[in-house]
């Protein structure tokens, strides 16, 4: 089962090719999995893209490649290794996000 921590949607995926996607958020980053049909059971696999939001309080963001974490979209080929990336991704993102505060604002 995939961890339900930080999750706050769950949703077809927009893409139109089938599958199923998932939101994670930690303030304003967060996690878009999504899973579409393969051809093979033995292929199915997990890609994921680290986002970040472009609002407080709707679920609008943008993909973000710029994160020590993860500069390109990764790929787990079971539930579990995701899992695993989800445990160590969500301290970090929240660091991320308190980081970034931090820094002066651009007017």
């Amino acid at each position: 089962m995939i961890k339900q921590d930080n999750l706050i949607l769950t949703r077809s995926d927009p893409s139109g090719q089938g599958g199923t996607q998932l939101i994670y958020r930690l303030k304003s980053y967060g996690l878009a999995a999504v899973s579409r049909p393969q051809e093979e059971i033995s292929m199915i696999h997990w890609e994921v893209d680290i986002v970040k939001f472009s609002n407080e309080n709707k679920a609008s963001f943008e993909i973000c490649h710029t994160t020590e974490l993860a500069n390109k979209t990764l790929k787990f080929y079971s539930d579990k290794s995701l899992n695993e990336f989800l445990e160590k991704a969500f301290p970090y993102l929240e660091e991320l996000d308190s980081l970034e505060k931090m820094l002066p604002q651009e007017p």
